[in-house]
């Protein structure tokens, strides 16, 4: 008789799982029937000058920043992510509230893009706000594979005549890899090419040699004002970018 029980439960069990598992499925198309947003973006090299060199970086549809992508609360996100490097990539939805399977970090929640592949990610946006999306393979952000997410509110909160997205990024002419090794070296480079070094003798007039010794315990230069010395500070991809549509007043 236990055994009958067993093999009963058993099937009930599986009655339940084939009917979550059917509720689960009805879900997720009453969600691909709403209202759809696609975007398809690709992710490829290109050879950019901002500082006055040609230097190799990562694009995304050949730009840097990538595109604003614009969606509204309560719609569908279909998003179609091309690899056209000789590397794996991934996009990381940054702030995005979405299943796990498409937060876009490789090897701990999503496949990586393997080079020629095309990736589609799907998810309901269930928030409005400002987001960014990047990649989470190496230090391809760094290189330029980043973007600005905007998913606009189900009902309108403010008026406004014009809508502006400024992304505030930093760029280095040196290969970010050798940034990182330069750091984990702790050899303060960065810190004398901004001229930020302090001799130890005047730290130590100042009274600061209690400071300096914690500062080194962290692991930390001196002068911890940043890490990086940076080549350049853009604005929406540039050095300088200007709006003329926008009139003081």
């Amino acid at each position: 008789m236990a055994v009958i029980r067993k093999q009963k439960n058993m099937r009930n069990l599986k009655s339940t799982i084939t009917i979550t598992s059917i509720f689960l499925l009805l879900s997720i198309s009453s969600h691909a029937q709403t209202d759809t947003t696609e975007y398809r973006i690709s992710i490829s090299e290109m050879t950019v000058n901002i500082t006055g060199k040609d230097r190799t970086a990562l694009a995304i549809d050949g730009q840097i920043p990538g595109p604003t992508l614009r969606f509204r609360e309560g719609d569908y996100a279909v998003i179609y992510v091309k690899n056209d490097l000789d590397v794996e990539t991934s996009v990381h939805w940054h702030g995005l509230i979405l299943p796990n399977f498409y937060d876009g970090v490789p090897y701990l929640t999503t496949p990586p893009i393997e080079p020629g592949e095309t990736q589609k990610y799907e998810f309901p946006l269930v928030h409005s706000g400002t987001y960014w999306y990047h990649s989470h393979t190496g230090l391809q952000e760094q290189q330029g594979v980043y973007g600005s997410i905007i998913i606009e509110p189900k009902e309108k909160i403010v008026d406004y005549d014009k809508d502006l997205v400024l992304v505030f990024s930093d760029w280095t002419d040196e290969d970010p890899m050798h940034v990182l090794k330069n750091l984990k070296r702790r050899n303060e480079w960065y810190s004398i090419k901004r001229n930020t070094v302090t001799p130890l003798g005047k730290v130590i007039a100042n009274g600061g040699l209690g400071a300096q010794l914690k500062f080194w315990r962290q692991r930390m230069p001196g002068a911890d004002i940043a890490d990086v010395y940076y080549s350049a500070f853009l604005t929406n991809g540039e050095k300088t970018k200007q709006y003329p549509e926008f009139k003081p007043g």
